[in-house]
């Protein structure tokens, strides 16, 4: 009977393994089917297809790039089918070395920038990046005018993408080499972060406003840099998921804004259960107290007053409270806020959580202890309250839980946690779809294996009360 399980197990996972491979050869197939050039392509529309495509691309930008656009020329010679549904165009061009006019006049250019934001500072006048990307092109171009020629051989490919459209493809290489080595001309510039002014040196790494208007002469921001990507739906639906996640993630390191701010959520939580734990059980014992004896009518009254405000508004408004009304005036910073106002919130419901265990155990407990000659005090340490704890401990365990969820919103404050982390990732890249998943799913993770270690907590906790 065992050897017929066996043989059927072997037979499963073969049929299987069967499956997969058809189905990769299948996919493999098509994709090879779909990569040839479906439509007609000749010079005369790939010179038309290459002439929109430069002509619209120093659309909205400086006039630098439109002036070197204006006197650049693409001809296309010939062409050859590739195997990416493309075609690949051997090309002339022509244009003007803007590139060189930069290399040998970047000091000047920025020089010159720096004296017109200076001078209109000191008056008063506000100078935005516009103005100074105008004043520094009307010199570019002048220089740019008197530039020599250069002109030599590159390949261009043109992709056929859906609905049998037509993508150019513009790699910075491309993009540098056609236009006159305006990519070069960008670098110089942005590596460039001092100017000379009144025979000084002066660091303008941190004048924004300066660096970008002079960047902007030399930025071609409509273009794509990214391959087109011509492969079946199933395919290119996981080509996007990869670019996308090593866009979001893997690129500059960005996931150790994740890490980081995971770190800090733990940390947070950490310190605001411990500091929930024990505002939690004296506000409990002071009620449970009351209500057995009588006594700390005040101090119940207090922890009434408390609770109600803690359970009875939400969670964000406190911290916003905690923080920007109480916290920052005296100077306080951003993290102990936050563990204070989530400290204090999880209190509340620790409180109350640990006052039912503690009503209910029997008064039997209460008195037998007392019979025994310990103190109030003595009965509820030692007799009363590890029993109460024992009760409660899964629902403590499932507030911890829950407050884990809630510190998310520390970020409101500023502090760097896990959302902040997914919000920067997600500022760099414009993706919405990828950091936030990452952070529902991390926050997933954490719970599920939480949940499941109070789940066997309290299985644990059963086979105890059963003996």
């Amino acid at each position: 009977m065992m050897k017929n399980k066996t043989v059927k197990g072997i037979l499963k996972a073969f049929a299987a393994v069967i499956l997969i491979a058809a189905v990769i050869f299948a996919v493999v197939l098509f994709q090879l089917k779909s990569n040839k050039f479906s439509g007609e392509m000749t010079v005369e529309k790939a010179s038309q297809i290459i002439d929109e495509t430069f002509e619209n691309l120093p659309e909205t930008v400086s006039a630098v790039a439109k002036f070197v656009q204006a006197n650049t020329t693409v001809k296309v010679n010939d062409f050859a089918f590739g195997s990416e549904k493309n075609v690949i165009l051997d090309c002339t061009y022509e244009t003007v070395n803007l590139g060189g006019v930069v290399e040998k006049n970047a000091s000047k250019y920025i020089n010159s920038a720096y004296a017109f934001y200076k001078e209109n500072t000191d008056k008063g006048v506000k100078t935005n990046a516009t103005k100074i990307k105008q004043y520094v092109a009307k010199d570019v171009e002048a220089d740019v005018k008197e530039a020599e020629k250069l002109s030599g051989n590159v390949k261009i490919e043109i992709f056929e993408t859906e609905n049998e459209n037509y993508e150019v493809y513009l790699s910075d290489e491309v993009v540098n080499t056609v236009f006159g080595g305006i990519i070069d001309a960008h670098k110089i510039i942005t590596g460039t972060d001092s100017a000379e002014y009144e025979g000084e040196q002066v660091n303008i790494s941190k004048l924004n406003t300066l660096k970008t208007g002079i960047k902007d002469c030399f930025t071609l921001k409509n273009y794509s840099k990214s391959r087109p990507d011509t492969s079946i739906p199933i395919v290119k639906l996981w080509n996007t998921l990869k670019f996308d996640f090593t866009r979001n993630f893997i690129t500059e390191g960005r996931y150790m804004y994740l890490v980081k701010g995971l770190a800090t959520t733990l940390e947070i939580t950490a310190l605001a259960v411990l500091l929930g734990i024990i505002i939690g059980f004296i506000v409990a014992i002071i009620r449970c107290t009351f209500q057995k004896t009588g006594k700390l009518k005040l101090l119940d009254g207090i922890c009434q007053v408390y609770l109600s405000v803690m359970r009875g508004t939400p969670v964000m408004v406190q911290l916003l409270i905690m923080y920007f009304v109480v916290l920052l005036p005296i100077g306080v910073e951003k993290f102990p806020a936050a563990v204070l106002c989530f400290g204090l919130n999880s209190g509340a419901y620790v409180a109350e959580i640990v006052r039912g265990g503690i009503m209910s155990i029997d008064n039997g407990q209460t008195e037998a202890g007392r019979s025994l000659g310990l103190t109030y005090i003595q009965t509820m340490w030692y007799i009363v309250i590890p029993q109460a704890f024992k009760a409660v401990l899964p629902s403590l365990a499932n507030e911890f839980i829950a407050l884990l969820k809630e510190s998310s919103v520390a970020f409101y404050i500023g502090v760097a946690d896990l959302t902040l982390g997914g919000i920067k990732i997600r500022s760099i890249t414009y993706s919405n779809y990828m950091p936030l998943i990452a952070i529902a799913l991390i926050y997933l993770v954490l719970v599920l294996g939480l949940s499941k270690c109070v789940s066997i907590l309290e299985r644990r906790l059963r086979k105890g009360d059963n003996r």
